[in-house]
């Protein structure tokens, strides 16, 4: 695929999947992800070599609906999106609440993915996962 391509499928992942699994139509953008991932696709977490979210399709799913529940008002930004003939890499701002503390929400992080026969194959996602737990956790009371 052409680098204009890969880009347009990886606006379409946030745009058609990731946002809208949290709203009220989870279900087309669950399907949204039977078109656009492999069934083999796979999820890396920072420098990992075993996959976090697990093999497969619809361990991904999962993995959305997961995060979905937990972040049940998130709002997805691309803030810069690259891609060549193999593949594409997006930094992207995450907004949301955390459905368990009602804690605010602020991440950026980067994705870097593998694209085959038009479709996404690998996702390496970079996160800091201390400044995330950290904004989850309760807060103490003010008085």
């Amino acid at each position: 695929m052409s680098a204009e391509e890969n880009a347009a499928l990886v606006r379409r992942y946030f745009e058609e999947c990731v946002s809208p699994a949290s709203g009220p139509d989870q279900a087309r953008a669950l399907s949204v992800a039977d078109e656009l991932l492999t069934e083999d696709f796979v999820m890396f977490f920072n420098d990992d070599t075993e996959a976090e979210a697990g093999h497969g399709r619809d361990e991904h799913k999962r993995f959305l609906i997961g995060h979905a529940e937990a972040f049940p008002d998130d709002h997805w930004t691309i803030e810069a999106l690259f891609a060549d003939e193999d593949g594409a890499a997006c930094r992207w701002h995450f907004l949301g609440t955390h459905a368990g503390t009602g804690n605010p929400i602020d991440v950026r992080a980067a994705d870097f993915y593998r694209i085959r026969d038009g479709r996404l194959a690998e996702l390496r996602r970079f996160l800091d996962f201390r400044s995330l737990n950290r904004q989850r956790r309760p807060q103490a009371p003010r008085g």
